[in-house]
């Protein structure tokens, strides 16, 4: 089933390019950022090359993200729905394709350069949720590859405000790791998840 059609919907095959693209080094930097926090819980230590390759491939793969953007934003048949859609989303691919490269190069302390790019990656996850929304009801996505970035953008925001919520929690209390643990798994399916959808929409735009 096609997602959308080549002949009224301009730059398909553009877009699933980048949109593999994007997976492909989401992914990646994501394998980076495990491999990393496995040397830091394991008894090797070290590892902070593979943090500062998550950093950079990560910031990589939000640069590569912005032609799929200008492309589902162009496709809303609503011009204020496109407007939205490109604001939110370029504005929160900005922050993240410079965040990983001034992190590494020591421009921005991890202290202050984490909130933001939290704060971006949040209003990224709304893109994806909103985008995908507007382009299932009309039409332009397949009903199944619109769901699935739904529930990628809506899971990452919630679990990221359950973890926030946690933080105001008593320390010693039994409820702060357990709303951790909820907040924790849906961010963490967000994170996995969201490059295997731009793969997932590379595919069905390249057979479009």
């Amino acid at each position: 089933m096609m997602v959308v059609s080549t002949a009224v919907r301009p730059g398909v095959w553009m877009a699933s390019l980048f949109a593999y693209a994007a997976g492909i080094t989401g992914t990646l930097a994501n394998l980076f950022l495990i491999v990393f926090f496995a040397f830091q819980f394991s008894s090797l230590g070290g590892g902070a090359s593979f943090g500062s390759a998550n950093d950079l491939v990560g910031s990589l793969a939000t640069a590569v993200m912005v032609p799929v953007v200008l492309a589902l934003s162009a496709w809303l048949p609503d011009r204020r729905l496109r407007w939205i859609s490109r604001i939110l989303g370029l504005s929160a691919l900005t922050v993240l394709a410079v965040g990983g490269p001034l992190l590494v190069l020591g421009v921005l302390s991890f202290e202050v350069q984490a909130p933001i790019a939290v704060a971006a990656w949040m209003v990224l996850c709304l893109w994806l949720l909103l985008v995908n929304r507007w382009s299932r009801l009309s039409a332009i996505l397949v009903p199944w590859v619109a769901r699935l970035g739904e529930f990628l953008g809506a899971g990452t925001v919630a679990g990221i405000v359950i973890v926030g919520l946690g933080v105001l929690l008593p320390g010693a209390s039994w409820a702060q790791p357990v709303v951790f643990g909820i907040g924790g798994v849906l961010a963490l399916v967000g994170m996995l998840g969201i490059p295997v959808w731009f793969l997932i929409l590379g595919r069905h735009l390249g057979r479009s």
